[in-house]
């Protein structure tokens, strides 16, 4: 009896030592990370639903200078779930949001032009 705690507390210290000591990367974000939170906050303020899952979907860069950060949400609300896809145009050099649109399930729900951000 007395190996098998020895036993369980090596485990957890190793568990709690591996838990803590992280890689060096592990604190930095990716590049797409302030445009997801962007899509979560204007996706949360037009659907007033709970996220429950977040994905990056990818990232388009135009010649004109225009990038596209694209992301799918999965929403619940009165008892349903449902998808959003959310793009975010914005200029290659000022970060300044051209354009924010939303598509539910498939379907375009309308392109809202959103504020001027100014992402500093």
């Amino acid at each position: 009896m007395n190996a098998y705690r020895w036993a369980i507390l090596a485990v957890t210290g190793l568990w709690l030592v591996l838990g803590i000591v992280q890689p060096e990367t592990a604190g930095a974000e990716p590049p797409y990370a302030k445009w997801g939170r962007m899509a979560v906050k204007e996706t949360f303020k037009r659907y007033h639903a709970d996220i429950v899952d977040y994905k990056h979907v990818g990232r388009q860069i135009g010649s004109d200078g225009v990038v596209s950060e694209t992301f799918k949400l999965t929403l619940n609300k009165d008892r349903r779930q449902f998808e959003v896809t959310v793009q975010i145009w914005f200029d290659r050099q000022t970060e300044q949001v051209i354009r924010l649109q939303f598509t539910e399930d498939g379907k375009s729900v309308g392109g809202m032009r959103p504020p001027i951000y100014r992402i500093v």
